[in-house]
């Protein structure tokens, strides 16, 4: 499962830049730092932490709302 798990992460990444680009209006090196520098990333590179079973979508809104608040609020249902 550990292998599985790796690749819905990167999967979750990969689309997870792409909304930061997207909904941010900034350019593929800009949206990487933005997430990378992120506790959410490192949440969800955590594999045991199984953020990689949340939408896209879900974990854009935990990253906004991180930025805004400098700091990670996990849903209720985590």
């Amino acid at each position: 499962m550990k292998i599985v798990g790796e690749t819905l992460i990167e999967l979750k990444v990969q689309d997870l830049v792409s909304l930061v680009m997207q909904n941010e209006a900034i350019e593929f090196m800009d949206a990487l730092p933005y997430l990378y520098d992120s506790e959410l990333y490192s949440a969800l590179t955590d594999e045991e932490t199984k953020l990689w079973h949340l939408s896209t979508e879900k974990l854009y809104d935990m990253l906004k709302n991180e930025k805004q608040n400098n700091k990670l609020e996990y849903p209720d249902f985590v």
